[in-house]
């Protein structure tokens, strides 16, 4: 019997540059949905879609998502997607396709460890001369007053 190697008939759509130009597509075109951010929603959402033989992405499908916008940012990312016709031995055909978009929340920016915080204290103090007649039913001085600024380290970095 004659060994064959293995080989498709059907040669599968894909991406122009490959999985790294997908990623880098779809982290371009991503758009986290405002919602999702204000309620801290990440997660993965589950999409199938099909690939015609001109390469365009059509019949989008859900098939797991987590709401709050993200399941429409996904599909729209998707539909933008655009692969390279296929030649299968002069055959057209469609191919099933699935893609899993994830949404993770950016990464909030605090000040380390090291950092410095300048305190600036202003005060003000009302002078009243010793032979002045204080009456009653008048409001006393104001109070001290002091403000307090704090600047991290990203704006030190800057003088």
């Amino acid at each position: 019997m004659k060994r064959r190697d293995k080989q498709e008939f059907v040669i599968k759509p894909q991406y122009p540059g490959g999985k790294l130009a997908l990623q880098k597509f779809i982290q371009e075109n991503l758009i986290y949905p405002k919602l999702a951010l204000e309620k801290e929603i990440e997660g993965t959402v589950y999409i199938s879609y099909r690939v015609d033989f001109d390469g365009k992405v059509v019949d989008i499908k859900n098939n797991k998502g987590i709401g709050n916008g993200c399941d429409e940012e996904a599909m729209r990312v998707v539909g933008l997607l655009k692969f390279a016709p296929q030649n299968n031995h002069g055959v057209k055909v469609s191919s099933q396709q699935k893609i899993n978009i994830h949404f993770k929340l950016p990464v909030k920016q605090s000040l380390p460890n090291n950092s410095v915080d300048i305190k600036v204290n202003y005060s003000v103090q009302v002078a009243i001369p010793k032979k002045a007649k204080i009456e009653i039913n008048k409001k006393p001085p104001q109070p001290i007053i002091s403000y307090t600024i704090k600047l991290g380290w990203k704006w030190l970095r800057n003088i």
